[in-house]
């Protein structure tokens, strides 16, 4: 007996072996199956929870200074994204920028969630544009293309402008100086940037243009200093149509300069004397005139100011320049400089602020449409004008010193007489450019100052020696 247990030992041992390692196997493919079928199940229900897509996230240098790129992007097939934002130093603005990246794609994952198509694909595209300006300053551009459903993708865009040095985010206010005349005279100037785009014309909400360009602060909020204009932004749908997508309106720093807080106002280029040869006291004239440009008497003026070789200067309605463009145009032809003269002549001291601006603005505008180019300087209507008034004009505000008071006397024989009472060296002679009788009595007084030696320039040459 003791030998045959001895014998059976072996066999029991191999065959509890067996069992075991076959239970065991069993029960981790139980296992696993289940685990897998749970993963599935997951994957399932919550394929559009944040928990569950995984994105790539990194960090970059840039080429701009204290400026660091993060990406974040997702290949998930049903809720991709592609998010690029700044990173700097400052933990403000980090703070203010990574809530704005969060909501977006927290906003985009929780609204493919909810959309009841399982098959739909959705996108979320953020970018990132990067403007210095100055010395301290950066503005960031984002724009974000988010799609959910439907037949376009939505286009939004997202401002931060910051001294890079400090960190601190500048505010439109700060940028204004607080001013809340600034900001009226601004609103005028984008309200009529968007009513005057030839390319908007069917396609503008008017009322919500309106709205949109109240002068509040609230409004103007999305801007940015790219190269030499101040931009600001609107979104897909807010003021047009969506063939018309979003909008951008640009305003020359050199035209809106006076509404900026001193330190970041540019640089405007002061007037230089001209290159002269001999005697820089030798005897000069600039010959101006207003009100036009006309169709048949502006014309005649140029024909005889050719005659004797003379540069004048011509202050033009805004009014009268968009239905004469050809006439703007051949009075720059023929070296003569252009100067705004307001769009319908008001008194401006007797304007609100913003409509005063706006007689400049719109002027400003529809020269630089028909010649290519801005006036070079400014004369308001009646000569009335204030500090406030000349505060908000970029350009030189320029009058007169003789009056030949053509505008009243409309007799061609007194033109002469009235220049010849008042005559002095560098003067500025205010004339008109829609009467008769000046175009009539031009050439007598032409004739005389050439006989007395004077030289015929235009007032921005002029003016460095009438400024001492």
């Amino acid at each position: 007996m003791p030998e045959r247990r001895k014998k059976r030992g072996p066999m029991i041992d191999f065959l509890l072996i067996g069992l075991i390692i076959s239970l065991t196997t069993i029960i981790l493919v139980i296992i696993l199956s289940k685990d897998d079928f749970k993963f599935q199940k997951i994957s399932a229900s919550d394929e559009t929870n944040s928990d569950s897509i995984t994105s790539n996230l990194s960090t970059e240098s840039s080429a701009f200074p204290g400026i660091r790129i993060v990406t974040d992007v997702s290949n998930d097939k049903r809720t991709p994204f592609a998010i690029h934002y700044p990173e700097t130093d400052n933990k403000a603005f980090n703070e203010a920028v990574l809530q704005y990246i969060t909501d977006s794609k927290e906003n985009y994952l929780s609204s493919m969630k909810k959309n009841k198509d399982k098959e739909a694909m959705g996108e979320l595209n953020i970018s990132l544009d990067t403007f210095p300006y100055q010395k301290h300053y950066y503005s960031f551009v984002l724009t974000k293309m988010l799609y959910t459903g439907g037949a376009n993708p939505e286009i939004s865009t997202k401002t931060f402008f910051i001294n890079h040095e400090t960190g601190k985010l500048i505010s439109i206010e700060t940028l204004l100086n607080n001013d809340e005349n600034n900001l009226s005279a601004l609103a005028t100037y984008v309200r009529k940037d968007l009513q005057q785009n030839p390319k908007l014309k069917e396609k503008l909400f008017k009322d919500d243009v309106i709205k949109s360009t109240e002068p509040k602060w609230s409004n103007f909020h999305r801007f940015a200093i790219v190269d030499n204009s101040l931009q600001f932004y609107f979104d897909d749908y807010e003021i047009a149509s969506g063939a018309a997508g979003p909008q951008t309106v640009k305003l020359p720093l050199s035209l809106i300069n006076p509404l900026l807080a001193s330190e970041f106002q540019i640089a405007m280029a002061k007037p230089t004397k001209p290159i002269i040869t001999g005697d820089p006291n030798k005897k000069r004239i600039a010959l101006t005139f207003d009100d036009g440009p006309h169709p048949k008497v502006t014309e005649q003026i140029l024909n005889t100011l050719d005659k004797y070789n003379a540069k004048a200067t011509f202050f033009m309605l805004g009014s009268r320049v968009q239905y004469y463009p050809d006439i703007a145009r051949d009075v720059l032809a023929r070296g003569h400089e252009i100067g705004n003269h307001s769009w319908n002549h008001p008194v401006l001291t007797k304007l609100s602020l913003e409509a005063a601006v706006n007689e400049y603005a719109s002027t400003t505008g529809v020269i630089e449409k028909a010649i290519n180019q801005t006036p070079t300087v400014f004369r308001p209507p009646y000569g009335a004008t204030n500090d406030t008034i000349n505060a908000q004009i970029p350009i030189p505000v320029v009058l007169w010193s003789i009056d030949t008071l053509d505008w009243k006397h409309r007799n061609a024989q007194q033109l002469l007489p009235h220049v010849k009472n008042n005559l002095h060296n560098n003067a500025i002679v205010l004339m008109h450019d829609i009467h008769q009788s000046t175009a009539d009595g031009l050439d007598a007084v032409l004739a005389y100052l050439q006989g007395q030696g004077y030289e015929f320039v235009t007032v921005s040459e002029i003016l460095p020696y009438r400024q001492k």
